[in-house]
């Protein structure tokens, strides 16, 4: 359970700062909410035959699975980087080695991100925001773990910190 609570508490604070308030990205959900974006875009959807739907559906869980894979990968690596900078005798290249490893995994997951965009734009002619690739679950989930901001605490960070990479897989693989 408190493993489940430090996963938790990184997915939280990795939402926090991942929240891009610029005024660009105001006025396009703006304009979504006015009926611009999204609801045409849920339009098109709705217009997909029902085995299309199915299979977008099935489309958007694998891509949603292996970006969870993926950003609790970049996790494991953080919690790495934090445990060798918090060491004795810090081993630069090691944090070195690490740094470059969540850089790829970073960039990775961007690379596979734009192939499911592209992917689902050439097979059922749809355009998938953020919105649209997360589904009401998710909203709905990132929605309350927001409301958990106030949470953190030097506790729950301390456990983090504890955990070696084989808990951390452990949590990843269910």
């Amino acid at each position: 359970m408190k493993k489940l609570i430090a996963v938790l508490a990184v997915v939280v604070s990795a939402g926090a700062f991942a929240q891009d308030n610029s005024p660009q990205q105001m006025n396009q959900m703006s304009s979504e909410m006015n009926g611009n974006g999204m609801m045409s875009k849920m339009n098109q959807m709705n217009s997909l035959t029902e085995t299309q739907q199915k299979e977008l559906t099935e489309m958007k869980s694998k891509q949603m699975t292996n970006h969870k894979k993926t950003m609790l990968d970049i996790k494991e690596v953080n919690i790495q980087i934090e445990k060798e900078q918090l060491a004795e005798k810090p081993n630069q290249r090691k944090i070195n080695q690490l740094i470059d490893k969540k850089s790829k995994l970073m960039a990775q997951s961007q690379k596979d991100s734009l192939k499911f965009k592209i992917d689902v734009k050439e097979k059922f002619g749809i355009e998938m925001t953020g919105k649209m690739m997360m589904g009401d679950k998710s909203c709905k989930m990132m929605g309350k773990m927001k409301d958990m901001k106030g949470m953190k605490s030097g506790k729950m960070m301390e456990n983090m910190k504890n955990m070696d990479s084989n808990e951390m897989k452990n949590i990843k693989n269910g």
